[in-house]
């Protein structure tokens, strides 16, 4: 297997993860890759749930949209994976999910709260965008922000590489649900410096990696030969 095809293979395994947590059951969504050293990136299919996916789902685009692989066609709105790769060099991969409760935290048109420790990934860094058009995303971005919310829509991570991308996903999906489903209740969130403190420390941590290989065995696990079956929450 050469590295592209390595890479081929991790966005099949990050939507079968994705899909494994309840986070890919409609048309719609996309994970990617970027290929080392070249304007080119792994990405999947639109007609195809991360549920179904296949290898032949995942296809080859470079930076301006064209097909390189494996002419299928994909979402209309991928243009923003290559505009983040440009934006961010060190960015080696981009998830954007329309799960459940990232799209209900979403109409907040908030970043989420903080109600656990894993929840401080996010603090001070996630940027809300209006739309999911580069041209938007970019003046929201800033340089250590790992997630964007896209209000009454969606939630895109970012990540050194996939593993890290698809973790920080998982993890902001979480922290989403708790922000929603602790609204309008007293549940007070946690107080910004605990908060910096449990970052502090979660930075020292190798949760990210961990939660990357539980993705994939969960993905491996949930998958009966030919389709995923979302694992119970």
């Amino acid at each position: 297997m050469t590295a592209s095809d390595d890479l081929r293979a991790q966005v099949l395994e990050a939507c079968h993860g994705l899909a494994a947590y309840g986070l890919g059951p409609g048309i719609g969504g996309h994970v990617s890759v970027r290929v080392p050293g070249k304007e080119q990136y792994w990405t999947n299919v639109l007609d195809r749930t991360f549920e179904e996916m296949t290898l032949e789902d995942i296809v080859l685009l470079d930076f301006d949209g064209n097909v390189v692989e494996a002419g299928r066609p994909v979402s209309p709105g991928i243009g923003f994976h290559p505009g983040i790769y440009r934006l961010r060099p060190e960015a080696g991969a981009v998830v954007h999910t329309h799960g459940y409760w990232v799209t209900a935290q979403s109409a907040f048109a908030r970043p989420p709260r903080t109600f656990h420790n894993l929840a401080t990934y996010f603090h001070d860094r996630v940027a809300v965008a209006p739309d999911d058009e580069i041209e938007s995303i970019a003046p929201a971005l800033r340089e250590n922000d790992i997630a964007i919310v896209i209000p009454w829509h969606g939630a895109i991570t970012i990540g050194k590489d996939l593993g890290e991308a698809a973790a920080l996903h998982v993890t902001f999906d979480y922290a989403c649900r708790l922000d929603v489903m602790l609204a309008g209740t007293d549940a007070p969130p946690m107080p910004d410096e605990h908060g910096r403190a449990i970052q502090k420390l979660l930075a020292k941590a190798n949760y990210l990696e961990l939660t990357w290989d539980l993705i994939r065995r969960k993905a491996k696990r949930a998958h009966n030969g030919e389709v995923v079956v979302p694992l119970a929450a």
